[in-house]
């Protein structure tokens, strides 16, 4: 499962969950409507969505490749959760094509466009899990409406002229997205977006409240949860913001997001921050309140704090050695999964110990993750499926 901290997720799985549960609050849908995790409007955009795509293994078959329509990725989901999730859906509608025309956006606009990332990200991944026969199963703990918003999370955007229509989804198929669906990449015709949702995966650089150490905890009663320790207090926002070395995007951006207030160490709303009314954790704050923290611009030369919800986004230039082609863009993608994979350490906790598959499995992920990327590098701007 994904790192989850300390705090108990309200979507945590106690009890055994049903064998059909909704898409987005994980509950027995109450009713029979289908969510389209990849929304129909996106599949009507970028082609015919009864064309056939290859989307996940069986593993009982020797690997063998799944195929279907586009059309039927779809996940239960109850009506008022579907309803709910729809009007996310007709505001992006017209961002995405905004940005198809090479339109500037405004600060509010990519911060919901980073929500339906979230949405589609983790939507992704549960039907992949739903259909997927995978030895190495995952019971997920939480869902859209218990995800969505809740961590720190990033966006680079990046164009092409010239690509075929169609959609593409980068990382889904990892090993290490089946376990931690932090990062994938999503090509819709001539726009790749790269996004990445782990926990204070920008804190520490935006300037804000962070812990020192995270630990995945590995047996005991807190099993699989994400232990935070000690306490940092950046006061310098950082150039750049972290250290993923992705390569030049038109627009790149990063987002803290706070955290809920009612445990002591989250008072002020980020990880030790106990002080609710300090005016530089507020100039990082969109609106300067609120769940979310400012949107951190990161240029090639320096990183801009955007507080302002109707502050203009435009696009920067993309020249010469920066250019990259959609196969060295998309295999960013998984070298970024390894890198999040190999930041969180893991504690065992007694008697609990590492066997060694334990060890072959952790070695056999990343070992995996660069095989996926020296394919796409291979493939300079080839796609696998639309």
């Amino acid at each position: 499962m994904e790192m989850i901290d300390e705090r108990k997720n309200s979507n945590s799985m106690t009890k055994s969950k049903p064998n059909r549960f909704c898409v987005f609050c994980g509950e027995a849908p109450n009713s029979k409507t289908k969510e389209h995790v990849v929304p129909y409007w996106l599949l009507e955009l970028t082609g015919d969505p009864k064309r056939v795509v290859t989307l996940g293994i069986d593993y009982t078959k020797d690997k063998t490749p799944i195929s279907y329509a586009w059309q039927g990725f779809v996940a239960p989901a109850c009506e008022d959760c579907n309803n709910t999730f729809a009007k996310l859906e007709n505001r992006i509608k017209p961002t995405i094509q905004a940005l198809e025309k090479r339109e500037a956006l405004t600060v509010g606009q990519y911060d919901e466009l980073l929500d339906w990332l979230d949405k589609v990200r983790i939507g992704v991944w549960l039907v992949r899990g739903m259909i997927e026969k995978n030895p190495i199963a995952v019971d997920p703990h939480f869902h859209i409406s218990s995800r969505m918003g809740k961590k720190d999370r990033m966006l680079a955007l990046y164009v092409f002229e010239g690509q075929p229509p169609g959609i593409n989804l980068f990382g889904n198929d990892s090993m290490i997205s089946g376990a931690m669906p932090s990062c994938f990449g999503l090509r819709i015709n001539n726009l790749l977006l790269v996004n990445i949702s782990s926990d204070f995966l920008c804190s520490k650089g935006c300037g804000l409240p962070h812990p020192l150490e995270m630990l995945h905890l590995h047996g005991g009663d807190n099993h699989g949860m994400l232990s935070l320790k000690g306490f940092g207090h950046a006061t310098d926002v950082s150039h750049p913001v972290t250290n993923l070395a992705l390569l030049k995007p038109v627009v790149w951006l990063y987002q803290p997001i706070k955290l809920p207030t009612a445990a002591p160490e989250f008072k002020g709303g980020y990880f030790g921050h106990t002080n609710m009314f300090d005016t530089r954790i507020m100039s990082r704050t969109l609106g300067g309140e609120g769940a979310k923290g400012a949107i951190f611009r990161q240029w090639t030369d320096r990183v801009e704090v955007l507080n302002d919800s109707n502050t203009v986004i435009e696009f920067d230039e993309v020249v010469g050695d920066d250019c990259a082609t959609l196969g060295e863009i998309a295999a960013s993608v998984y070298d970024a999964q390894v890198s999040l994979f190999e930041s969180i350490r893991t504690e065992w906790v007694p008697p609990a110990k590492p066997t060694d598959f334990d060890k072959l499995l952790r070695a056999t992920k990343i070992e995996s993750n660069r095989e996926f990327a020296d394919i796409y590098r291979g493939q300079g701007s080839k796609t696998p499926n639309s």
